[in-house]
């Protein structure tokens, strides 16, 4: 019985703790896309770097944004493209909040990679202020020259995750 009594109180507080890491909104949605600009050239891996990375940002997310649903990969892209976003560059507050309200999320984070020149283009928008709240372009790291692309990548959007995450809750 003692035992029992134990572990119920163990699960009882650490569902507490996990509710309190949640996110601020109750039932926070995500949407992420992630494009790939090659500039019309061929290379080789993009299918793979792209679920790799897909990956990535679903996993640094739902670590960070505890308690969300992220949407992510072939239909979130679709559904961009309906609302006429076919990239980081094409979206503007307006295509973004008429997509937000169409797919009831709190929150649409859009990647573009450039594998050539291993650079990133970001733009995360909140559907609350209907405005981005972040909007910038990254350049490779310095120091980095060992590392895949896959791993520089990784490193990247893993970094500006978490720095959007701390936007949000500021």
């Amino acid at each position: 019985m003692l035992k029992k009594s134990l572990l119920f109180f163990l699960v009882i507080f650490l569902l507490n703790v996990s509710l309190c890491l949640a996110s601020p909104d109750d039932n926070a949605m995500i949407a992420v896309a992630l494009y790939v600009d090659t500039s019309g050239y061929y290379v080789p891996g993009t299918d793979f770097l792209t679920k790799a990375l897909n990956e990535v940002i679903r996993f640094k997310i739902n670590a960070l944004f505890l308690g969300s649903e992220v949407q992510s990969g072939n239909a979130v892209l679709r559904d961009l493209a309906r609302s006429g976003i076919t990239n980081t560059a094409s979206a503007t507050p307006d295509l973004l909040s008429t997509y937000a309200s169409a797919a009831h999320v709190n929150y649409v984070m859009l990647f573009t990679i450039h594998p050539l020149d291993v650079s990133l283009d970001l733009k995360a928008f909140s559907s609350a202020t209907n405005s981005c709240i972040v909007d910038k372009s990254l350049t490779k790291p310095d120091g980095i020259e060992a590392l895949s692309v896959l791993d520089t990548f990784s490193s990247m959007i893993g970094e500006q995750i978490t720095q959007i995450f701390q936007t949000i809750h500021s």
